[in-house]
């Protein structure tokens, strides 16, 4: 079983509500973090908002581009979460029996988490392994998310799953693709003894009888009641995404950017009735084109390795200014002082 993320996942509000609270300390302001994505500053009050995972990494990206050393930032993100900032599903992961069925539950409402990790179980006769994998992910946000959401899982787990872990520390092995330095305050919290960094993959270790054993604080009746929930808040985010998600699948080809008309005719409708669907979800054409480009445009600079002048005339802009006007709208600093990762 393995995750499954897209960039039109959407996620609870309140990670990117913790996302700025981090910024605001950091000396960064909340509407230069929100420029650029579709949340605004009274979403994130919204006990029911939710955002979409691309918002989320271009909120990300705002925050790198002004820290002069990002290492950490993750995790200072990851470690304010709580069970209660999951509602619902909080009460569902606390009530579970055992390990094996929390992660059960939490592939199943993947999308009522906050992560953007891809976690997949392996399992043999006497071990299972855990792997954590972000080539999903853009490549300048892969390190955030990995610290992040590895900070958030102990954040949320350990108070209850602590006695569990703690009987088998001497039996668990983590391999850590990120350094010791940023990574050592948060495994400092939890009971293993080996824990090897710098390696090529993140994966974690541990022995069949310790995903099985029971947590001391399960309740079946709760979490029936809570997984009925759940459904029911899944359903309804899985009606929000709509005609947005088909065009902004279509903006991220390959092939380069298709226009309004073309889209529509794909689409086999009007394109005056794409414009009003787009505009009844809160979008437009426009802006979604915009999202495309800068998504791209990050990626052209930083992992393709293409100079501002290459990166404006693949995206399809007549001058390096108008690129670079754009580019500093988007991220808030110029496309050559852009940090590459």
């Amino acid at each position: 079983m393995a995750t499954t993320w897209s960039p039109d996942l959407r996620h609870p509000v309140y990670a990117t509500r913790v996302l700025c609270e981090v910024a605001n300390e950091r000396g960064v302001t909340t509407p230069e973090i929100l420029a650029g994505t579709g949340i605004g500053p009274a979403d994130l009050d919204d006990p029911e908002g939710v955002v979409t995972a691309w918002d989320e990494i271009v909120a990300v990206r705002r925050l790198l581009a002004r820290l002069p050393d990002d290492a950490g930032a993750g995790i200072d993100v990851g470690s304010r979460f709580t069970l209660t900032h999951m509602g619902l599903l909080g009460f569902a992961v606390m009530s579970c029996a055992t390990l094996r069925e929390l992660y059960t539950i939490g592939m199943r409402y993947f999308s009522l988490t906050t992560m953007h990790i891809d976690i997949k179980l392996f399992e043999g006769a006497h071990e299972c392994m855990l792997e954590i994998n972000v080539d999903h992910l853009p490549a300048d946000v892969r390190r955030f998310f990995i610290e992040r959401d590895i900070a958030g899982i102990v954040a949320t787990t350990t108070g209850f799953a602590y006695p569990v872990i703690q009987r088998y520390a001497d039996e668990i092995y983590a391999e850590m693709a990120l350094d010791e330095e940023t990574m050592r305050p948060l495994f400092a919290l939890v009971p293993m003894r080996d824990i090897a960094f710098r390696r090529a993959h993140t994966r974690l270790h541990m022995p069949r009888a310790m995903f099985d054993e029971p947590l001391p604080q399960s309740d079946a009746h709760t979490l029936e009641m809570c997984i009925a929930q759940c459904d029911v808040v899944m359903q309804r985010n899985e009606q929000r995404r709509g005609i947005t998600a088909v065009v902004r699948s279509k903006l991220f080809r390959d092939t380069g950017f298709p226009t309004l008309p073309e889209v529509a005719a794909e689409l086999d409708i009007h394109p005056r009735t794409l414009r009003r669907q787009l505009a009844d979800e809160g979008t437009s054409f426009r802006a979604l084109l915009n999202e495309a480009r800068s998504a791209v445009a990050v990626d052209l600079l930083c992992n393709v390795g293409l100079t501002v002048e290459e990166t404006s005339k693949r995206l399809g802009y007549t001058d390096v200014s108008t690129f670079s006007h754009a580019f500093k709208r988007w991220y808030g600093t110029s496309p050559s002082s852009y940090p590459r990762r």
